[in-house]
């Protein structure tokens, strides 16, 4: 195992391509039902392909993708190609989904299936890459689904909170000590040390952050850390997603599908233990976090490195939750230097 912390410094990466494999793909792993469609985007050169797990428990990842919100087109996908996918359920034009597939556990089922169409439809290495919840599933899939996930080359979970909403521990520990040990920081460098003298005074007085009122002043603290990167919704951006499939103007803008299922999947975390599972975990996982993340915190992380066997963990300085958007050119370096090595 291994740890390190990326400074503003940036990482010197270099690779040679000879003539660039470009792709642009839209396809259904499910034609029949229209579920699960995916878009691919990127370098096949290097023949790696990230598939693309959208945070959130009911997210729309091929518009994540199709409006270049992250910017990965003209950086990341000039390297590899990149699998952007709708997960199942939304942005459909039918007029009911089917609840009885609407759980955790098809979910995983369905990344899983959706990595084996890519690796058939283009022979290539595939690697999960997971962005904060999907960084969770991009981890149950290779603890849970350690037979079917052998076609994985490896995961990647970026900005990815280990506990659950519903986890104790998160309230009473991990975010807790994430403010100690953050305005603990601040003072050492003698920094606003009146500030985080009283943010240190009063979580060690608190202790846990038990009701409302507490987590609202925990995250007035720890928003003061770190003033992240702003991106902006453009109309071309929008533009790029409305004309293109499984793009459903109506049933998107209503937003109820995604309510459903979000609601269905977010219910499905009570009682959800994902530190018992890290230990099972067998694949080369590279954990990434934002030292300034009160999300996915660099103390849930730690224990995460410390449970996965093969694993390696990066912070990057002066970021938050949207670690590609705050330092873009770290977060790629991070992520090609691994599955490059």
């Amino acid at each position: 195992m291994s740890f390190q912390i990326i400074l503003l410094t940036p990482l010197l990466w270099f690779t040679t391509t000879a003539s660039a494999q470009t792709v642009k793909d839209f396809y259904f792993v499910e034609p029949e039902s229209k579920n699960l469609p995916v878009f691919i985007r990127g370098n096949l050169s290097s023949n790696k392909i990230l598939l693309f797990v959208q945070g959130g428990s009911a997210e729309n990842g091929i518009d994540f993708g199709r409006s270049d919100y992250p910017n990965w087109k003209n950086s990341l996908e000039t390297k590899v190609a990149i699998a952007y996918f709708d997960q199942r359920g939304l942005n459909k034009p039918v007029k009911k989904i089917d609840s009885t597939k609407i759980n955790s556990t098809q979910s995983l089922k369905d990344i899983i299936a959706i990595a084996q169409s890519l690796k058939e439809r283009y022979n290539a290495e595939i690697y999960l890459f997971g962005h904060s919840n999907g960084g969770k599933k991009v981890l149950d899939c290779l603890a849970l689904l350690t037979q079917d996930s052998k076609i994985i080359k490896a995961g990647i979970a970026f900005n990815t909170p280990i506990t659950t909403d519903f986890s104790t521990e998160r309230n009473t520990h991990y975010r807790p000590l994430y403010l100690k040990n953050l305005a603990t920081e601040f003072l050492e460098k003698k920094i606003d040390t009146t500030y985080w003298k009283e943010a240190l005074d009063w979580m060690t007085k608190t202790d846990s952050i038990h009701d409302r009122e507490s987590s609202k002043q925990w995250n007035i603290y720890v928003d003061a850390a770190f003033n992240p990167t702003k991106r902006n919704i453009t109309v071309g951006m929008v533009l790029r997603v409305m004309f293109s499939r499984p793009y459903n103007p109506i049933k998107y803008l209503n937003n109820k599908d995604n309510e459903y299922v979000d609601d269905i999947l977010w219910e499905a975390q009570r009682g959800f233990n994902r530190w018992e599972l890290l230990s099972k975990i067998n694949h080369p996982i590279l954990l990434l976090t934002g030292r300034f993340d009160p999300i996915a915190t660099l103390e849930e992380q730690e224990e995460a490195h410390r449970l996965i066997t093969n694993s390696e963990l990066i912070i990057l300085s002066d970021c938050t939750h949207e670690s590609f958007i705050d330092q873009p050119k770290l977060f790629d370096d991070a992520v090609l230097k691994y599955i490059y090595n």
